[in-house]
């Protein structure tokens, strides 16, 4: 559940993960509502071992995260006009994994961070 939507996109709120099955490690991240929308998300870990983001407390306090664990993370996915794939590392979204509660964050390190970060295809 996305209470503040996605940056952009605010008015979608609910969401489920689902994995592509053809394409690990991608997922579909798919909004239901009165519009339905899906974007193509990986977890960072596939895309680039080096990724760091500091996220806020009130980012913490608002997802209800109390350790790293708890915390779950992907980014979505750019398909570009020549065919290959970017991935927005400059507006993660993450998510509590034991209530459900994701929000789309801006961290606090994110003059560092590309938002057109190349996957190797």
């Amino acid at each position: 559940m996305f209470p503040d939507g996605l940056l952009g996109f605010e008015t979608l709120r609910k969401a489920a993960l689902e994995p592509v099955s053809d394409a690990p490690p991608f997922s579909w991240l798919k909004f239901s509502g009165e519009v339905d929308q899906s974007f193509l998300v990986v977890a960072p870990v596939f895309v680039t071992a080096s990724y760091r983001f500091e996220l806020g407390t009130t980012d913490c306090r608002t997802l209800n995260l109390n350790r790293a664990s708890d915390a779950g993370v992907v980014n979505i996915v750019t398909l570009r006009r020549d065919g290959s794939l970017t991935v927005n590392l400059k507006g993660p979204i993450v998510f509590n994994k034991l209530t459900g509660e994701a929000r789309q964050v801006v961290p606090i390190n994110a003059a560092e961070l590309p938002v057109n970060f190349p996957v190797a295809n």
